[in-house]
């Protein structure tokens, strides 16, 4: 099939693949329902989510809503089944005689997770009741008891009204499918409204779950559906592209199937780096995601071929069909459809004025997401190199004119104007502005677009910059330390006097060992296994299936364990065992970490809005209309200007429609909170331009109320929103409170996984006037040196104590000589153990304790409440770099990358000086004398002379009593400070940066 028949042939086909995807979404519809978790919790034992369309009075009209489908598109005899209720009846069978149910059964299997497939006797005890139906984060943190603290979806009122949704959601469908097939943008709609960003169907079904047995009550009900739809959907492509080659029955065609990953990615890197002002790097994320948005329409829409199933800044990953198993089936043509599908996204890539050519990339075929990862970090690589392939852009070429100062390759028409950016990279800069202007709060979310808003009295700004190291995660390396179940639990639970089970992990190995053997005793530790704990050994006939095949399944398909040849009976028996209870990288869970984290950005930006617009002046948050008293010709419509009045900086920007001048600066630093608005009138400013040119005289006429969206907003200018980073321009005298609340998030919701999940926190601070480019080249040089090798440290357990439902440990870091302090919940919400979550990777060689298990290649796990002294752990640290930027050479400092527990000890530390320091003078005095004699004490390579240190301590420890009046524990703090050089950082931090002033005493 040639690219221009395939094309047709999808287009042809397009309501029957998005009809298939609508099913994916809803076939688990029924576990939205309260009966659901109840029946699971002990209550509703006659509950059948499978058929909630029957229960209904009348019944819901699934079959009829969806009956022009079969009758458009009859496709195979084999093809569909006696009636579409079959989908939502059949999908958790085994096998199906229907070939259609039979692929989606394929992506609900693969979405859902093999660990789910337990014994159902053997498994009781990890289900939870009607008092304790938790859902969890991805990270284990509890979130919601679902039936006490039910939400909207669970109440009569919430489904019924879900009901309507779907209802409306199939005739909206069936209208699309008829003669308006082809009405694309219709088609777009109708998908993004229930499963987009702020999709219906995506809010509702997030808010419940697919699984209810620990610890699988960390996946929702949406991540679930919408996986297995992208995958149902693709998986049907595939069976359209190949045609009558397709084989519509037969007993593999479940397991047959295979996909692929379509990666997208646009180079987000480059722009960034070229950006002269904010605006062109606001400018340039705005053109990216138009870019990306053109995509999606092309592969979710218009070829309808694969869904969305991962998206940062930079990069995105669609499903797409593979050749199956085998390869029964008809040839897909992969690499016509790769150069097809290159040069359609390079043409969207010139639609929008992309420098760069974009990346496109098909994977080979595979029946899980782990490769997603890789697939990702293949496409940023390529894209380090701006220009990897050739690429011609319209203009590119011209000779008149200097080269855009934003771009560098196109021309910009202003002859000898080297400051004016081409046409394209100027449209970037005002395109944000035009929205602006509007009030498109939905878009913005009242966030501010100009700097000197954000602005804080000192007329400085913070860049932040987060980062969770989520990659690991997506291709399933840091579920290693998670467990399905405990070995020494199951087998408590499930022993019995005659057939005893292993109680530790490493018995549970031999038991797998035997288990692969041919002799008599191979046969029962098989059947054992069988029965309790992987009743997948035997297929949809009750046939044993071979290991091999066992082992692709459980192992090769969820992780990146070596291939079944390659392994003795020892690895393949490693392997098998530590699979059989881990969590694995199941594609919905996969789904869910990479949401979550984006959740968790997203969620610290609203409590950044909030502490950064925290200020006693209500002027701090206030646009005012500045009239003059008469127009200028020389005033330009929706330009900026700026002035200054009164010795503080102004930035106005001139609207033709409102005939003034909107302020777009701090008036705080203005208008004192007692001041009323009219103390600007009968100013006179003297005004520029951006290109600093005079533009004439404003004397203010009369001051007015920005009326509508525009008369108030957030001091704050998110700069990438995305799971692989956080950028967030802040006032610089809010930032310290909101790394201290990001830190605290961090905290909460990743303890049970804080060694391995770290956050990473880099500051910026700087003057409103330093070059855009100079700060965010430190902030990613600061990026960088956070990330180092990205290697775990040892740290070594100085004491745990356990208390509560708490692991509390004591630890020392080699690089740090201060103990630091973590806290781990060791709890479930119902008061049992927690044995899935709290694992750390030690030194030891073999396992010591019952909960301890070994890693196929070697490493041993081991649970936080028994770890003792001495224990060496492997840690992924939790960093923090803080640089001030006074000039922009400062750009190329290395500053020092500290634990981010340090950053938390060093606020306290402020707290405890501004209560008892009695001035600042004093303050001052004091650190100036000890700053002073440490020098002098200090060898020029910094090394103390002999008992140098000592004798300083203990100069410190005077001068802060007699000087400051502090003693007892107070004094020791300070003196420790002072010698691991936090009370440094601190009050640097505070007086130089800050410009804090000590409150003069205590309090």
């Amino acid at each position: 099939m040639t690219n221009v028949e395939a094309w047709d042939c999808l287009r042809n086909y397009r309501p029957l693949l998005l009809a298939c995807e609508a099913i994916g979404w809803l076939h688990m519809a029924g576990k939205a329902r309260i009966d659901f978790l109840q029946m699971h919790g002990g209550q509703h034992s006659d509950y059948k989510y499978e058929k909630w369309g029957e229960r209904e009075s009348p019944p819901f009209p699934w079959n009829d809503r969806l009956k022009w489908v079969p009758d458009e598109f009859p496709l195979d005899k084999n093809a569909w089944p006696g009636t579409l209720t079959a989908f939502i009846a059949e999908h958790a069978k085994s096998s199906s005689k229907s070939g259609l149910v039979s692929l989606l059964q394929a992506g609900h299997a693969m979405a859902s997770g093999i660990e789910k497939n337990l014994p159902k006797d053997a498994s009781k005890y990890l289900g939870q009741d009607v008092t304790h139906m938790w859902m969890s984060s991805a990270f284990g943190t509890p979130i919601r008891n679902l039936l006490t603290n039910p939400p909207e979806v669970l109440t009569e009122a919430g489904w019924k009204r879900l009901l309507g949704q779907i209802a409306t959601l199939l005739r909206e469908l069936e209208a699309l499918g008829g003669h308006t097939a082809n009405d694309l943008d219709g088609w777009w709609n109708w998908r993004e409204g229930a499963v987009g960003p702020d999709g219906w169907l995506r809010r509702t079904f997030t808010e419940t779950l697919a699984e209810t047995r620990l610890p699988n009550n960390d996946v929702t009900l949406f991540d679930q559906s919408y996986v297995a739809a992208a995958l149902f959907k693709s998986a049907v492509a595939g069976a359209v592209l190949e045609g009558s080659k397709f084989p519509w029955s037969g007993n593999e065609l479940k397991q047959g199937t295979r996909w692929r990953l379509l990666t997208v990615g646009g180079g987000a890197d480059h722009y960034e780096a070229r950006a002269v002002k904010i605006g062109d790097w606001t400018g340039a994320r705005l053109a990216l995601d138009e870019f990306f948005t053109k995509v999606r329409k092309l592969v979710e829409v218009e070829l309808a071929v694969g869904s969305l199933l991962y998206r940062d800044g930079g990069v995105c990953v669609f499903s797409f069909p593979g050749e199956r198993l085998n390869h029964t089936g008809g040839d897909l043509h992969i690499a016509d459809w790769q150069s097809w599908l290159t040069e359609e996204i390079d043409g969207y890539a010139r639609e929008t004025n992309l420098e760069t050519p974009p990346y496109c990339h098909i994977s080979a075929p595979s029946r899980s997401l782990v490769g997603m990862t890789a697939e990702i970090q293949k496409a940023r690589e390529t894209m380090a190199v701006p220009l990897y392939r050739d690429w011609k852009i319209p203009g590119q070429g011209s000779s008149d004119g200097p080269a855009c100062p934003v771009c560098l390759v196109r021309r910009s028409p202003s002859g000898t104007d080297r400051q004016r950016p081409c046409a394209p990279c100027r449209r970037r800069r005002t395109h944000r502005l035009d929205a602006w202007l509007k009030g498109e709060q939905g878009k913005l979310d009242s966030d501010s677009i100009w700097l000197s808003e954000v602005a804080d009295t000192n007329d400085r700004v913070a860049l932040v910059t987060m980062s969770l190291d989520i990659e690991p995660w997506l291709d399933g390396t840091r579920l290693d330390a998670l467990r399905a179940q405990s070995v020494a639990e199951w087998s408590t639970y499930n022993s019995t006097t005659k057939k005893p089970l292993p109680p530790t992990h490493t018995e549970w190995v031999s038991l797998v060992k035997t288990a692969l053997g041919k002799d008599n005793s191979a046969h029962k530790a098989r059947s054992l296994i069988q029965k309790k704990i992987a009743p997948g050994l035997r297929d949809e006939n009750g046939n044993d299936i071979p290991w091999d095949k066992f082992y692709e399944l459980i192992v090769e398909d969820r992780s990146n364990a070596p291939k079944w040849d390659t392994l003795n009976d020892d690895g393949c028996a490693a392997w098998l065992a530590h699979q059989l209870f881990c969590k694995l990288a199941s594609p919905g869970r996969i789904h869910r970490f990479w949401r979550q984290t984006e959740e968790f950005f997203r969620e610290l930006l609203g409590e950044f809005h909030e502490l950064a617009a925290t200020d006693r002046n209500r002027w701090r948050m206030r646009r005012l209309l500045l009239k003059p008293d008469q127009p200028s010709s020389t005033w330009k419509n929706r330009v900026p200007y700026n002035g200054r009045c009164d010795g503080n900086p102004i930035d106005l920007l001139f609207d033709e429609e409102r005939k003034g001048f909107v302020t777009l600066f701090n008036m705080s630093r203005f208008l004192a909170p007692e001041q009323d608005k009219s103390a600007i009138q009968n100013k006179e400013i003297v005004l520029k331009d951006d290109d600093n040119k005079n533009a004439g005289t404003l004397k203010v006429q009369s001051v007015e109320n920005v009326s509508g969206a525009l008369g108030v907003y957030h001091p704050v200018i998110p700069l990438e929103l995305s799971p692989m980073r956080f950028r967030v321009l802040l006032p610089l005298e809010a930032a310290s409170a909101c790394v201290d609340r990001a830190a605290e998030a961090w905290r909460a919701q990743f303890a049970r996984v804080w060694d391995r999940l770290p956050l990473r926190v880099g500051v910026v601070a700087f003057s409103r006037m330093m070059p855009f480019q100079a700060v965010i080249e430190a902030a990613r040089n600061i990026e960088s040196d956070l990330e180092g090798t990205n290697e775990p440290e040892t740290w070594r357990v100085a004491g745990c104590e356990t208390r509560e439902g708490v692991a509390a440990l004591r630890l020392e870091s080699l690089d740090h000589p201060q103990e630091l302090l973590q806290t781990v919940p060791i709890t479930l919400s119902d008061g049992r153990d927690d044995v899935f979550y709290p694992y750390l990777a030690v030194e030891d060689k073999h396992p010591r304790f019952p909960r301890d298990f070994r890693h196929p290649n070697g490493q041993v796990f081991r649970h936080a409440s028994d770890l003792q002294s001495g224990d060496g752990i492997s840690v992924y640290p939790s960093r923090i770099a803080v640089l001030f930027m006074d000039d922009a050479t400062k750009r190329f400092q290395s500053p020092l990358c500290r634990p981010l527990m340090e950053w938390l000890r060093m606020r306290e530390l402020w707290q405890l000086v501004d209560r008892y320091a009695p001035s600042q003078t004093a303050l001052r005095g004091a650190w100036s004398e000890v700053v002073e004699r440490r020098e002098a004490w200090q060898g020029a390579d910094g090394t103390w002379l002999d008992g140098g240190e000592a004798a300083w301590l203990y100069l410190a420890r005077a001068v802060f009593h007699e000087r400051l009046g502090v003693r007892g524990a107070c004094l020791e703090e300070l003196v420790e400070a002072a010698g691991d050089g936090l009370l440094d950082w601190s009050l640097e931090w505070h007086i130089s940066v800050l410009k804090k002033q000590v409150s003069g005493g205590k309090r």
